[in-house]
């Protein structure tokens, strides 16, 4: 008399890893890509909103306020007077990197107590910031007044 145990034998759970295994090699490059997509696009959003702040920083403070990209070396800041807001290193963060149209290597906003934005230094506005990873672009435009906008 033989007795059959309820379950699944060992050949039918290797069956199941196998096909597993397959379908997440055909998923992982595709969520790659998708991951190197959006890190472009979070970084395009991360230099609008400060460009944001730095704005409503100067309308709040009561002072000019300084926004400043780095293109070699992929970074931005906010600067308020001898005082450094904040710093966002985007190869570091994002794994992008980032280039400036129309400035060569530095772009510099400066945002009056009322909020109005212009070129400073030797910055050319309007200008177009390209963040690229890999294949992947994204472009934010900084306007003539300041707005840093999705063109």
């Amino acid at each position: 008399m033989s007795h059959r145990l309820a379950g699944y034998s060992g050949i039918e759970i290797l069956v199941v890893l196998v096909i597993g295994g397959i379908l997440a090699g055909m998923a992982l490059p595709a969520f790659g890509r998708a991951i190197a997509r959006r890190n472009v696009e979070n970084a395009r959003d991360a230099l609008i909103v400060m460009g944001a702040r730095a704005r409503s920083l100067a309308i709040e403070r009561g002072r000019a306020v300084k926004l400043g990209v780095e293109t070699a070396a992929g970074r931005a800041w906010i600067v308020d007077g001898p005082d450094t807001l904040q710093v966002l290193d985007y190869a570091g963060e994002f794994e992008a990197d980032l280039r400036s149209v129309r400035n060569a290597a530095l772009l510099e906003v400066c945002f009056t107590p009322r909020g109005v934005g212009g070129a400073c230094g030797g910055t050319v506005l309007p200008d177009t910031v390209v963040f690229t990873r890999g294949p992947y672009t994204a472009r934010a435009a900084i306007r003539v007044l300041g707005q840093v906008t999705k063109p």
